[in-house]
């Protein structure tokens, strides 16, 4: 049975290394290792569980993912939302990403950024009622897509000023 629960300064060696874990694949594919969820520091991940909202997902007292959202201006950014290798598939990232969307009450609006060319990852997104807001050029190798879901009230993803991008 996997728990949602908050994180607390001892869980950040191991958020960050599962972190560095999900995001070596895509790396690897991509050929672009400078990645941010590869260069964060463990002094940062420290950073946003003193700062910001940060949720484990938990079988018993093993941590399996994570996800964090900042808030600013009543937008929740998504952040590093990982799980574990060997656990994915198993609804942990979905429960993550409802549990930080639950945690956010105030926002109006939900953004994150994803690998445009890591198509599973967007029809994620997708799935949980993310809209393709914006492509942005990364690096040579890699374009993000900046993904965005309105909480009822801001039309921003479905008819504001973008509209919505195919995935690849």
């Amino acid at each position: 049975m996997v728990t949602i629960l908050r994180a607390t300064t001892d869980d950040a060696a191991v958020i960050l290394a599962i972190q560095k874990r999900a995001f070596a694949e895509e790396a690897r594919r991509c050929g672009d290792w400078e990645i941010p969820p590869l260069t964060e520091s463990l002094e940062a991940v420290a950073g946003h569980i003193d700062t910001a909202t940060v949720l484990t997902a938990r079988v018993g007292a093993q941590v399996v993912g994570s996800v964090r959202g900042l808030v600013a201006d009543n937008v929740c950014t998504i952040r590093g939302l990982s799980v574990e290798r060997g656990f994915e598939g198993r609804g942990i990232g979905s429960a993550l990403l409802g549990a930080i969307e639950e945690a956010h009450p105030e926002a109006t609006r939900f953004d994150l950024l994803t690998n445009h060319a890591t198509a599973s990852n967007v029809r994620f997104y997708q799935r949980h009622g993310y809209h393709i807001i914006d492509l942005q050029q990364y690096s040579a190798q890699i374009t993000l897509a900046h993904m965005g879901k309105a909480t009822g009230a801001d039309p921003f993803c479905k008819d504001g000023p973008h509209a919505p991008v195919e995935a690849a």
